[in-house]
């Protein structure tokens, strides 16, 4: 039986340690010249490990979301938060209930919500954006974009373009909290929502969402364009922590 790479017995022993409780969420790890030394012993020779075996395993530990770094501090265990998101339902909510989606589904399980940095621009549509609106190359589309908060940590980031015809005269093209949600908005200005299809992508973060969510992890990217009978009317995109986030799909015909 093949032997597992060095680096990989490295991340086995210290994700074992991590899960364990010996390193709790928030603690930074032995330092790179420390860890050469402790991993002395899974070398034949006994001699210390190398310095790119130890970053290559602490890179590993990285991309499975355990651990982050800290530039000139090293590395630490992240806190764990994992919330299930049942994309299926808006995140919780139904059309005309009178509440946003997220701090609806947020507050069902218990939890604290909090949306940040509402901002709402009118831009040309990317190609991406005309094609899952429906809309001809150089349309524009109104978009409103928010930092979404849980528990008091960054959770996600949401981007939100609506074709402009839709978007003009409703409370969609002001930069303010839509209290009872967009869903709602859209249905009182005749533009019910009755269906939607997503995409989903797992992808490495930009810097801009590395910063905000507070790691190098890959980021779980939901996409979803949702309809009314006539049209597309809505095209979110909500970028999550994917070492954090599950997302749940509900199928059935109950009413």
């Amino acid at each position: 039986m093949a032997t597992e790479p060095l680096y990989q017995q490295v991340a086995d022993d210290l994700r074992t340690k991590i899960l364990a409780g010996e390193y709790p969420a928030g603690t930074f790890l032995p330092s790179e010249p420390t860890l050469e030394e402790d991993y002395s012993h899974l070398d034949p020779e006994g001699r210390k490990v190398s310095r790119n075996t130890i970053r290559q395993a602490l890179a590993s530990l990285q991309n499975e979301g355990l651990i982050d770094k800290r530039q000139g501090r090293g590395s630490f265990v992240r806190e764990q938060r994992t919330f299930i998101v049942l994309a299926s339902r808006e995140e919780g909510v139904r059309p005309g209930e009178g509440t946003d989606a997220f701090v609806a589904a947020v507050r069902v399980a218990g939890r604290q919500a909090e949306q940040r940095n509402l901002q709402t621009a009118i831009r040309v549509a990317s190609p991406e954006v005309a094609a899952g609106l429906k809309l001809e190359p150089g349309a524009a589309v109104v978009v409103r974009s928010v930092q979404r908060m849980l528990d008091g940590r960054p959770w996600s980031l949401q981007e939100s373009f609506y074709p402009m015809e839709i978007a003009q005269g409703t409370k969609l093209i002001s930069p303010e909290n839509v209290e009872h949600g967009t869903i709602e908005e859209l249905r009182r200005h005749g533009h019910a929502q009755i269906a939607y299809r997503d995409e989903v992508e797992c992808r490495m973060p930009t810097r801009e969402e590395a910063d905000f969510l507070g790691s190098e992890a890959p980021v779980l990217v939901l996409n979803r364009v949702a309809r009314s009978a006539e049209r597309p009317i809505r095209l979110t995109v909500t970028v999550y922590d994917g070492a954090s986030t599950r997302l749940a799909y509900e199928v059935d015909d109950l009413p």
